[in-house]
This record gives structure tokens, sequence and C-alpha cells, in this order.
């Protein structure tokens, strides 16, 4: 009987391996190194996305202009500038409103956008309405709903009167009598 021989080729010795005492540790160190990278990126983009949502927002006024610029009973569209500017990512830009000189120091401010779904009205002063351009939306010279779908009266402005000039600050909300109703989430 023959025997059969099987040839093999040789192959290279298996590297060292790690001990495990080796092995944890360097599993370890690049755990830590990681976790080290990770809190070194993610604890600055996390404050960046949260910080804005936790941080109570400021009173900002806008300056509106003289008050000698606005004639008793009449309606007004102007830009109101911020007194101070916004830094990085927010862009300092004007807002547009309306302003009504109601007589003996009084004014009405009316925010700009339709309160149905925020389309800007206009005002025509011919028919002494505010028209909203999307869904028909009608207003009248006080802001109260005339027609369309707006839910409830113009938004107004708070406002204040300093040295002549008038500014505007925070928008708030008006019920169907045009009293106080809550501040607008903007």
């Amino acid at each position: 009987m023959a025997s059969e021989t099987t040839h093999r080729p040789k192959t290279a010795p298996a590297p060292p391996s790690l001990t495990p005492g080796r092995r944890r540790f360097v599993a370890a160190v690049f755990g830590a190194v990681g976790a080290a990278v990770a809190g070194l990126v993610g604890v600055p983009l996390a404050g960046f996305f949260a910080l804005p949502a936790l941080r109570r927002s400021e009173r900002r006024w806008l300056e509106v202009g003289p008050i000698a610029d606005f004639a008793e009973g009449q309606i007004s569209k102007v830009l109101a500038k911020p007194l101070v500017a916004q830094v990085w990512p927010h862009e300092t830009r004007q807002v547009a409103l309306y302003v009504q000189n109601q007589g003996g120091g009084k004014f009405t401010l009316y925010h700009i956008h339709c309160t149905h779904v925020g389309c800007p009205v206009r005002w025509n002063a011919p028919a002494g309405r505010f028209f909203s351009p999307c869904h028909g939306g009608v207003f009248d010279k006080d802001g109260r709903v005339l027609a369309g779908p707006p839910p409830r009266p113009l938004d107004r402005h708070e406002y204040k009167i300093d040295n002549g000039v008038l500014y505007a600050g925070r928008i708030f909300k008006v019920n169907d009598k045009l009293e106080f109703a809550g501040w607008h989430h903007a």
C-alpha cells in the first residue's frame, strides 16, 4: 500500500497576539480618546442648538420715527429699525408696520401680517380698509375682521414715546373688543 503524502505549503507564522491585558488597555485608550473628541465637538454643538430655545428673549425696541411725522387720524406704513444691531447668525433688518395716530399722544401700531396665515396686509386709504391678498381677509381701520377667514383682529405692537420719538416693542394679540389677549409667539 502506497502511502499518500499531502503537501501543504508552509504558512507564515501568526503575529504575536496582544495579551488580554494589553488588548483591554488599548481599547480603553481608544475609547477615552473617542469620548474626549465627541465631548469637545458635541457639547458646543448641543449648546449652539439648545441654548437659544432656553434663553429668555429680551425686549427689543424698534425706532419707528418722530411722532410729528404721523398726522392725527392717518394710517401710515413705516419701516422701523432696530436700536441694537443683531449679531450673527441674525441679520439686522427693518420691520414693516402700520402706525395710526389716535390723537392725544395715543397710537396704534399694527403688525403687518394677517392673523390667518401671515400674509402681509396692505392699507387702502380710500376704502378705509386693510386687505390681505392671500385669502380675501379684510380688516377695518381699527384692525377688526370684516370679511374672510382671519380668526381675530390684526395683532399690534406695544409702543413707547421717548423724547418725541415713537418706538415699537413686542407684538400682542387682541380680542374682538380690541382688548389685550396675550403676547404673540414671535
